[in-house]
């Protein structure tokens, strides 16, 4: 069929379009068209008229949010949607989808699109790098390889000499031996001969009576001759077994034993990825900076056997897991790869205050953490922390620049301050000096919050020096250490986190005291006076 006749809706060939049109009522009764035609009419028709409602075969312009269907108005009114409060016309919520289709497009072009592309860069590049990386091995192996073979080959002709001169030395030997075998032989032979000789002459002997007699006493003189050389031959020793046996044996290598040494020469093959287990951070885990100035902690990745890599490209990650403050954007943090398995994580912190990030290598997360304590002091490596107002007892007063606290009351009691900052990684330093003190009473060491307050006056509670009498306290229990604090005597510090200890040192008599077996906790530097007019001051 080619044709199609609109008025009897049917298909017509050409053979049959003549006689179709002279039928009925004469070609006015027919209308015909060409079949593709009568497709685009059909699929017009389609896409021109609404879905029906399967229910109410009622066209669906309405749409139920609640349960995810288009329906009709029969539906709404009374049909199983009837009371269903979340309906809207199809050309509302199609509004609403194409918007969220929108957003949902804008973010996928914004944000999944580029992540994912770079994703797919950066598998394109290790593809590349592994199939670099596995060329250049090959090649180092076919070059082990041949070396090998040299190797191999240098020891054969070595072999095959040392058969030569052991065969050559040997021959020279036998070629002696059997000189002189020869030799004696011929002479054994002689004198068997010349004794059988002499007897067949007198055995079958024609002369007389007369000459026998005379020829006797010759022969006799003969017989013994010969005797005398035949016991000398007969005395001479000779070797009877040769001096070397053909005895020469090449003990081979059996096929396996010469598959493994032929691995062990070539060497292995190993895919090396640093695992987290391994890696770690090298040096100081907690550094200072200034706002908007960098700081660089270095990360050594090892293998499962502990060995440092000897190349780079593994995959670094940071994350922080702490910052300052809940609300704020997480600092830029680069990674810069040196390929020799040592990494620098650059990161420049934008406000004050302590930032924690966890370092995850291949997917691996460290063990260890790395802290950046961000302030706004001059220096850095030493002004780390200042007297803390917020945890400051009320008979204590802090000076302006926030470097020397003051008893102020005349009655006897413990009062308490604590640092701005702590610690909680690494290993820091700072001095105090003692400006005024009457009875030498002086408490100074660490604490850790929120296990300890200013508003705590339990002291011994802290990890402290008692410079009254000498005596150290870790959580109540005291020890002698060294003598008694003097006006202006200056103390230092040493906080070692990651050994749990802490180091007091006079500096004025060299004496000094350690604190062992501290928390492994964010600890504080902290100070307690009890006596009026006693103070102490920062010394950087």
């Amino acid at each position: 069929a080619s044709v199609w006749c609109t008025k009897c809706d049917v298909a017509l060939c050409t053979d049959h379009i003549a006689g179709h049109m002279m039928s009925g009522q004469g070609p006015s009764s027919h209308a015909i068209i060409g079949l593709s035609e009568r497709d685009q009419s059909t699929d017009a028709q389609q896409g021109n008229s609404s879905p029906l409602c399967g229910e109410h075969n009622r066209p669906l312009e309405y749409f139920c949010k609640a349960c995810g269907v288009c329906i009709c108005g029969h539906c709404v009114a009374i049909g199983r949607h009837r009371g269903h409060t979340q309906i809207v016309t199809v050309h509302e919520v199609s509004d609403e989808l194409q918007a969220e289709v929108q957003t949902k497009s804008k973010k996928i072009k914004d944000v999944t699109l580029p992540r994912a592309q770079r994703a797919l860069e950066k598998v394109k590049k290790v593809t590349s790098e592994l199939t670099t990386r596995a060329d250049q091995v090959q090649a180092e192996i076919r070059a082990a390889s041949r070396l090998a073979v040299a190797a191999i080959q240098t020891c054969e002709q070595e072999k095959l000499q040392e058969v030569d001169d052991i065969r050559v030395v040997r021959l020279k030997t036998l070629d002696r031996q059997r000189e002189e075998l020869r030799q004696h032989t011929a002479a054994l032979e002689g004198v068997v001969a010349f004794s059988e000789q002499l007897a067949e002459r007198r055995r079958f002997g024609s002369l007389s009576h007369n000459s026998i007699q005379h020829c006797e006493v010759n022969i006799v003189g003969v017989l013994t001759a010969v005797k005398e050389r035949a016991d000398v031959l007969d005395k001479v020793k000779f070797l009877e077994t040769p001096d070397h046996h053909p005895h020469l044996v090449f003990s081979s290598t059996s096929e396996a034993e010469m598959m493994q040494k032929a691995s062990e020469l070539l060497g292995t093959v190993v895919s090396c990825e640093a695992t987290a287990a391994q890696s770690c951070i090298e040096g100081n885990r907690h550094k200072h900076t200034k706002p908007g100035q960098s700081v660089v902690f270095s990360v050594i990745a090892k293998d499962r056997q502990g060995k440092t890599q000897r190349r780079g490209g593994d995959s670094i990650r940071v994350t922080w897991s702490r910052l300052p403050a809940a609300d704020m954007a997480a600092p830029a943090v680069e990674v810069r790869d040196k390929g020799d398995g040592h990494y620098d994580i650059v990161c420049s912190p934008s406000r004050t205050g302590d930032y924690e990030a966890e370092v995850f290598i291949n997917g691996e997360k460290l063990a260890t953490t790395f802290v950046v304590g961000c302030c706004v002091l001059d220096d850095l490596q030493e002004k780390w922390f200042e007297f803390d107002s917020t945890e400051c007892q009320a008979r204590l007063t802090i000076s302006s620049d926030k470097q020397t606290v003051t008893c102020n009351e005349q009655v006897y009691s413990w009062s308490s301050v604590l640092a701005s900052r702590g610690a909680r990684h690494g290993q820091h330093t700072w001095k105090v000096k003692i400006r005024k003190n009457q009875r030498m009473n002086i408490l100074v060491g660490v604490a850790e919050k929120p296990g300890l307050t200013a508003k705590s006056k339990n002291h011994k509670s802290a990890y402290c020096w008692y410079g009254n009498n000498g005596s150290k306290f870790v959580l109540g229990k005291g020890s002698k250490s060294i003598s008694k604090f003097q006006v202006n005597d200056i103390l230092q510090f040493d906080l070692d986190c990651d050994k749990h200890t802490l180091q007091i040192t006079n500096l004025r008599s060299r004496e000094t005291a350690k604190i062992e077996n501290l928390p492994a906790a964010e600890l504080f530097p902290y100070f307690a006076l009890a006596n009026h007019y006693d103070s102490i001051s920062l010394e950087w």
